[in-house]
C-alpha cells in the first residue's frame, strides 16, 4: 500500500499483489508425524453490526469476495467480538468446504 498527499487530499493506493502474497503466507498446511496444523488467511473487508446480527465481507486467497452472516442469540448480552468470531468461523468453514470441492473435482474424476 502506498500513500500520497496531493494538495489537501491523501490518496491511498493498495497493491493487490501485496495483499495476495500476505494471504498466501497466512494459508498453509503442515504435518509433523502424527500431528497436522492448518492456517487460513482471509482479508476482512467490512463488518456490519445490526444487533443481533453481523455481516462479514471478506476476500479469500483467490481474490474472491464473499459474505457471511451470524446471529447472537443472547440479545441481552450482545457481544460484538463473539458474534464476529462466529462469522469468521463460518467464513473459514466456507473456505475449507470450497477448497475441498475444488480439490475433489480436479483430482478425483470418475
Amino acid at each position: 500500500m502506498a500513500k500520497y498527499k496531493v494538495g489537501d487530499e491523501l490518496i491511498v493506493i493498495s497493491d493487490p499483489s501485496e495483499e495476495k502474497e500476505k494471504l498466501r503466507e497466512l494459508t498453509y498446511l503442515t504435518t509433523d508425524g502424527d500431528y497436522a496444523q492448518i492456517s487460513w488467511g482471509l482479508k476482512i473487508i467490512k463488518v456490519e453490526y445490526d444487533k443481533p446480527y453481523v455481516t462479514l465481507t471478506y476476500r479469500n486467497v483467490d481474490g474472491e469476495i464473499n459474505k457471511v452472516f451470524a446471529e447472537c442469540r443472547d440479545i441481552e448480552n450482545f457481544d460484538q467480538e463473539k458474534v464476529l468470531e462466529k462469522a469468521l468461523l463460518k467464513a473459514f468453514t466456507n473456505e475449507i468446504i470450497n477448497i475441498s470441492v475444488v480439490k475433489n473435482n480436479t483430482h478425483c474424476k470418475l
